[in-house]
């Protein structure tokens, strides 16, 4: 039963008031975190602390005050600063015999260890017995306790209480037994004399006429008559006034606890919207949109913001927030945050790598476990009291949401911790929906596109084909026709032109077989690493001198199956483009590096097969292209550069190679940034690539080449 929750907070709430008002020396935090109860559990009226929690409250409390004080807290409880804990709930019982009586009903609202009985025994004197439920043990500390907060009770109507303790289970009795008496009210009192006053009079009268004639009757009539009336009018007019003061508690609790009822019904409300909006989304950014709008308009958050993951777990973006100016959301979009590091204790990572929702009270405290980076942000954004928690499904962590309330100050308390668990398993589920749904599209987006390229790779192969022999035709019979005419006949000009034309119409052929997977091949085992060296003085000169080169290289060997002059052809052709997009200067990289294609790579990208590949990457920083092009730029004699500037086949024959390569091909671009082309070919391991010798001279001097000789400095996927 030490960690069954047994008491309400506000118990505890009561005594930490107590302590800053009158024992100023004692630390707070310190005795709160002895006690292992938190700030916002304190804070909330709806939280319940074990026995074990308050026992170590309690022997912290009475070692750093120096006496036991368990009973002055319960006297407390019926202080104007203290807002005594059981004040929402006697004052609208009017009087403390009728809420005496009703203890066993409304213990519950603040302890749920004993049994409560109440039995009325006059006006103004109640007996109250306290039997505690069974596996509860409880500490003489709680009896005092008690007590004082019977004592609060009676005080809560201004009256001055008595308690008499004539049975106790900490002295050997079956329970523990008070007996509340109070003096009774003026009004009370003044009623009392003038019932009892009158019939003496009345009688005394009698006496003194019938045996000396003395008085008078109708002046004795008229004098009871305004006593009486008198009295009546005073005692009623003190009745009135206290059932007054008793009525304005009442409205003041009642109007406290209708807040909390719309607070609970804005919660309802807004749970609700949130299933509603989201069951109707499809989209990420449509789940995220609908859910910041519910939160704004349902909570009373001043501000909130969801994080996600990437896809493979590595960092955490900013998607969507509310209530921080343009310069703060400015600093969240470019913000991230690294989940990869296992030593990282910061409040947004640990919420998502453990899945637990965390509480800060102040950022300050927590502070010195964030980077300089972190602090720097927090400040920035004016971070002080938050919650953060994750947003999962199933167990798997998409993101966080983190709220707080910067210009209200409203604290933050264990019903938000509540609210916000309920709430972040809709939003996950709907996230993760969003996100299959994204993955089927793009994998139908790829299957479409691979159909479309198989279709028009058949269709431009067999053209090209046919359009080969007949080109092979022409020029054997315009090669006959020189032969048969005189050097200086006038014709042999007009002939060697129909060569030229028919030999670029024969070069566009090739590259439409290229395309089409048709152009014969002649692979064997070679180390990519040494093709791509090979050709840094062919890439040297294909750049302009406003162009800087670098070429990396992955420091261990890459073995694949490939015919290296057709993969001279590819990286031929990406340099050229990458050329042509920086027509101002830039930067042209070409790296290669090795990576494993997982069911989760291939499950985001909707292509590839499990494997280990050789990655081939060449990056710009020239004019990128937009998400409509892109969709097009491997298709053949698609170019976006000016008429008679390309053929449009440059990209087109590399899609054409690496599938013939048993590769892919990988397309990332931002306009105005750049653009980054990945080509995977399957890599050879083991046995198979034992025999593929290593990069030749790999500590010579190669210029505008850099090999690296680390393997943490390229990473292990592109």
């Amino acid at each position: 039963m030490d960690e069954q929750p047994l008491y309400n907070s506000k118990i505890i709430s009561i005594f930490v008031s107590l302590l800053r008002k009158k024992y100023p020396q004692v630390d707070i935090g310190e005795l709160l975190q002895y006690a292992e109860i938190s700030q916002y559990e304190l804070s909330d009226e709806g939280h319940w602390l074990t026995q074990r929690q308050v026992d170590r409250f309690h022997a912290r409390m009475t070692q750093m005050v120096g006496t036991d004080i368990a009973r002055e807290g319960g006297r407390y409880a019926a202080s104007e600063a203290a807002h005594g804990m059981m004040m929402k709930y006697t004052f609208g019982l009017i009087g403390p015999a009728n809420t005496l009586l009703a203890i066993g009903k409304c213990s519950g609202h603040f302890s749920r260890s004993a049994a409560y009985t109440a039995t009325k025994l006059a006006d103004n004197k109640v007996e109250i017995t306290a039997v505690p439920h069974p596996g509860v043990e409880e500490q003489p500390y709680q009896c005092e306790n008690r007590i004082g907060l019977f004592e609060a009770v009676v005080m809560l109507f201004y009256y001055q209480p008595q308690i008499e303790h004539t049975e106790c289970i900490f002295q050997g009795g079956e329970c523990c037994r008070y007996v509340i008496s109070w003096k009774k009210t003026l009004y009370a009192q003044i009623r009392s004399a003038r019932n009892r006053l009158v019939p003496v009079i009345v009688i005394a009268y009698a006496v003194l006429h019938h045996f000396w004639q003395v008085g008078h009757l109708v002046e004795l009539l008229t004098a009871l008559a305004f006593f009486v009336l008198g009295t009546s009018y005073l005692a009623q007019r003190l009745e009135t006034r206290e059932v007054d003061t008793a009525l304005a508690q009442v409205k003041e609790s009642t109007e406290q606890v209708l807040a909390q009822m719309g607070v609970n019904y804005n919660n309802a409300r807004m749970v609700n919207e949130v299933g509603q909006a989201l069951s109707k989304q499809t989209g990420i950014d449509e789940v995220l949109d609908s859910v910041i709008k519910v939160i704004e308009k349902r909570l009373g958050y001043d501000r909130a913001v969801i994080m996600l993951a990437d896809a493979r777990k590595t960092r955490l973006a900013f998607r969507a927030g509310y209530g921080y100016t343009d310069a703060q959301r400015d600093a969240l979009v470019n913000a991230s945050f690294d989940l990869t590091s296992p030593d990282a204790q910061g409040v947004f990572v640990t919420c998502f790598r453990d899945n637990q929702i965390r509480f800060v009270s102040d950022f300050a405290e927590v502070a010195h476990l964030h980077t300089p980076h972190s602090v720097a942000f927090s400040l920035e954004l004016e971070a002080r009291s938050f919650i953060c928690c994750p947003i999962a499904c199933d167990g798997e962590v998409l993101g966080i949401l983190a709220v707080d309330n910067k210009k209200s100050h409203r604290p933050l308390m264990q019903s938000d911790l509540s609210l916000l668990t309920g709430i972040a398993p809709v939003i996950g589920m709907s996230l993760r929906s969003a996100i299959h749904l994204e993955r089927e599209r793009r994998m139908s987006e790829q299957i479409r596109q691979s159909q479309k390229m198989e279709s028009v790779g058949v269709l431009a192969g067999g053209i090209a084909h046919d359009f080969n022999n007949l080109l092979t035709g022409m020029m054997g019979f315009v090669a006959l026709a020189q032969m048969n005419m005189k050097k200086d006949d006038p014709a042999q000009g007009y002939l060697e032109q129909v060569l030229n034309a028919a030999e670029r119409a024969a070069s566009l052929t090739q590259g439409l077989l290229a395309f089409s997977r048709k152009q014969v091949n002649h692979p064997q085992p070679v180390n990519l690493n040494q093709v791509i060296a090979n050709l840094r003085k062919l890439v040297s000169r294909l750049v302009t001198s406003k162009i800087a080169l670098n070429i990396e290289l992955w420091p261990e060997k890459l073995a694949v199956v490939a015919d290296s002059g057709q993969i001279d052809q590819v990286i031929t052709n990406l340099v050229n483009n990458a050329r042509d997009a920086m027509p101002e200067g830039g930067t042209l990289t070409i790296c290669t590096s090795s990576m494993e294609m997982n069911e989760e790579w291939i499950d985001q990208r909707g292509y590839g097969r499990p494997g280990n590949y050789a990655v081939i990457t060449v990056t710009d920083t020239g004019t990128g292209i937009d998400e409509a092009t892109k969709a097009h730029v491997l298709e053949p004699f698609f170019t976006t550069k000016e008429v008679g500037k390309g053929s449009g086949l440059g990209l087109a024959i590399v899609y054409g190679i690496v599938k013939q390569h048993d590769g892919y091909v990988e397309i990332d671009s931002t306009p105005g940034v750049g653009t980054t082309l990945n080509v995977y070919l399957p890599l050879l391991t083991g046995a198979d690539a034992a025999g593929v010798a290593e990069l030749r001279d790999p500590d010579a001097p190669i210029p505008a080449v850099t090999v690296f000789s680390r393997p943490e400095s390229r990473p292990t996927s592109p």
